[in-house]
């Protein structure tokens, strides 16, 4: 799962996020399905992390101020397996 989170991360550094992706479309629904729950996965605990490392309330809201890399590494990889999802016509099941 991790290649193919480095393969979608060094595709989305030259490709804009709403054009058809390569290395996702060449995955099965099953395994689209797997890389989604992951990266979701993978991106809450990103956000823990970084909130937990150094965090702080502004205005009654959050701000994260840690782990900038991968939060956003991982919020693009979650939005491009989300659009290739509805590219396909399929639903996401919950994890």
């Amino acid at each position: 799962m991790d290649s193919l989170l480095t393969n979608l991360a060094d595709e989305l550094l030259v490709q804009d996020i709403t054009e058809p992706s390569a290395v996702l479309g060449s995955i099965s629904g099953d395994d689209l399905q797997a890389a989604y729950d992951h990266i979701l996965e993978q991106f809450a605990l990103e956000l823990l992390i970084g909130a937990h490392e150094n965090s702080d309330w502004s205005n009654g809201k959050l701000v994260i101020d840690a782990n900038h890399g991968p939060i956003h590494l991982l919020q693009a990889a979650f939005y491009a397996v989300r659009l290739e999802v509805q590219r396909r016509g399929g639903l996401i099941r919950k994890v």
